[in-house]
């Protein structure tokens, strides 16, 4: 029976003229180009490209190796070595193969291959059987070697240079398939992993607390990097980052210094391989192998810490999906607080107007100091802040009011903390170093942005009475203390004689103070100061010598200034009670300041 020309064998397709192989050549390379050009899938191209080319060329064998991580993989063969696919590998310098790597140009051995110094011996590709080679290169748009095409005959069969020419065609051809899958795989991967990174946003925006987001982040994160490790860091009081959740999960570490690793890799506009590594051994140390990538947790301008990863070999969107996930973490963690803000804000103010209020329930106050995780039986100072002065405008007294707020809560960790308007009330637990020390604290705190604000703190409060004592003590001394020029912070104590002033001022009327006004109005006729000079006089205990010194005026001048004040006052300094006086001078004096404060 005759046999089509599609049924011929090697050895006929060898016999044949050279135009008629030409033109099987042509119909071959219209063959792959219609493979190539079937669909997106390489695996099935390459696989048709391999048959197309054996029974084009005649030969034993045909291999397509892909070169990757500098080493020639076995992508595509012929049927009877397709078990093999993926699994014989060699260097890229190495063989036949490599030889055409490097020199980017085909290479043909007619016969005798394996005689050849540039061919190495593959036991699994049975190379002893073979007798003719050809191997071209596969070369990218780039000029770079993507891979190579090996065609392999037994004896007595031998390649021809025509046999060359059609495999570099091939290969040309293979070369635009490999550019078009891997941009098709690449869009694949990209699509599936946006579509992956996209419900993880969901899943992140959508917890409820701490807890579920950072476990969800950090295990999230390692299965789309296919990392080693995963790791999510946290800033904490004093500039110091603690490790908050790792995956796989390991002991607690030492916290680590945030100045040294942000200043380190991330004040720089883009975060590079050297940078990673250098974060990669403050984390870790020199024992962590893979490559490390780091992107910081920043919500707005706030940072909150940073999410670190190991990665055996990364993909090429790595750093991008690893920025991603920090990003939608950090936005997630910063709702949070700002939810458990806003509860805590809500229920500190329910705490301060139950204190505040003598009817409340002790058991309700002490209900809501739990829930806020505060001990009402621990020594704590109470503070207060509030505009002192009329002429401030309130977006001028709001922002200081921010910037006191934002000071206590960084500067004094776990006080409690309720802002209402422009009014700030605090409650400042007292450490070991006792109420000096903190009040020290507060002082550096609230020192330099309170100009146009004054701050109050009372005395050491123990239990719910004397908190509620310590409200009405720092109010006194955030009030009066301007007045009396004790500065921008005053505690209580710093009040001295004024606490009583204060405590006992409102709703009192006697004659000493109806007959010192007297000398007020004397004064603003006249201009003389009557009542300052009669309040240190008291002061000194009645010495004349002391008080001229203190008044910088001479001796005769004072005696003649007191009789002025008993002639105005109506008042015998002999007889007088002076502790009933200097308290009076005291309540007058205090509402003077105050008048001139709220006219100014």
């Amino acid at each position: 029976m005759a046999r089509t020309e599609g049924s011929r064998t090697r050895g006929d397709i060898a016999a044949l003229p050279p135009e008629r192989f030409r033109w099987r050549e042509s119909a071959h390379l219209y063959q792959i180009i219609e493979t190539i050009t079937s669909g997106p899938d390489l695996s099935t191209i390459l696989h048709g490209i391999v048959k197309l080319v054996t029974e084009a060329t005649g030969c034993h064998a045909c291999f397509i190796y892909f070169i990757a991580q500098d080493r020639f993989v076995l992508r595509a063969a012929s049927s009877m070595y397709s078990h093999l696919e993926g699994q014989v590998q060699f260097g890229k310098d190495e063989g036949l193969a490599g030889w055409v790597a490097r020199k980017h140009r085909s290479a043909f051995i007619r016969e005798r291959a394996l005689e050849d110094p540039r061919v190495i011996y593959v036991p699994e590709l049975e190379e002893e059987r073979f007798q003719s080679l050809v191997s071209v290169p596969i070369l990218s748009r780039s000029g770079e070697v993507a891979g190579v095409i090996s065609v392999h005959a037994s004896a007595p069969h031998e390649f021809r240079p025509a046999d060359r020419e059609f495999l570099e065609s091939t290969a040309s051809l293979v070369a635009g398939a490999i550019e078009n899958a891997r941009l098709y795989e690449g869009a694949t991967t990209k699509v599936a992993l946006l579509s992956k990174l996209s419900r993880l946003a969901q899943r992140v925006a959508a917890a409820a607390s701490p807890e579920e987001l950072l476990p969800l982040a950090v295990d999230e994160c390692r299965a789309l990097l296919n990392a080693k490790r995963c790791e999510l860091y946290l800033i904490e009081a004093e500039e110091q980052l603690v490790l908050a959740r790792s995956s796989p999960p390991h002991g607690a570490i030492r916290p680590l210094d945030l100045r040294q690793l942000w200043t380190s890799v991330f004040d720089t506009a883009e975060e590079s391989p050297i940078q990673a590594h250098v974060a990669a051994e403050i984390l870790w140390g020199d024992q962590a192998e893979g490559v490390p990538m780091v992107a910081p947790l920043v919500a707005g301008k706030e940072r909150l810490g940073l999410l670190a990863a190991l990665v055996d070999s990364p993909e090429p969107d790595a750093r991008w999906v690893l920025a991603a996930v920090a990003s939608h973490t950090a936005v997630a963690m910063r709702h949070l607080r700002l939810v458990d803000w806003l509860r805590q804000k809500n229920l500190a103010k329910d705490f301060f107007d139950a204190l505040a209020n003598p009817e409340s329930n002790a058991d309700d106050v002490r209900a809501m100091a739990g829930r806020l995780g505060f001990n009402l039986d621990a020594p704590h100072l109470v503070v207060l802040a509030v505009p002192p002065a009329a002429k401030h405008t309130q977006a001028t007294k709001d922002d200081v009011a921010d910037r006191l707020e934002a000071r206590l809560r960084n500067d004094v960790p776990g006080c409690l903390v309720h802002r209402r308007e422009d009014v700030l009330r605090a409650v400042v637990r007292v450490g070991t170093p006792g109420a000096s020390a903190t009040l020290d604290v507060l002082r550096r705190a609230f020192g330099e942005p309170a100009g146009a604000m004054a701050v109050g703190v009372s005395d050491l409060c123990h239990g719910r009475e004397e908190l509620a004592r310590g409200l009405i003590e720092a109010d006194h001394a955030a009030h009066v203390g301007p007045l009396v020029g004790r500065g921008p912070v005053c505690s209580y104590a710093e009040l001295g004689a004024y606490r009583y002033v204060v405590a006992g001022a409102a709703g009192v009327r006697d004659g000493s103070q109806e007959r010192l006004e007297r000398l007020v109005d004397y004064e603003r006729r006249r201009g003389t100061e009557l009542l300052r000079t009669l309040e240190v006089y008291l002061d000194q205990k009645g010495n004349v010598a002391r008080t001229a010194r203190a008044m910088y005026m001479h001796s005769n001048t004072l005696r003649q200034r007191l009789a002025r004040i008993e002639a105005v006052a109506g008042l015998d300094l002999e007889k007088e009670d002076w502790v009933s006086l200097a308290m009076a001078v005291r309540v007058v004096a205090l509402r003077r300041r105050q008048a001139a404060i709220g006219d100014g």
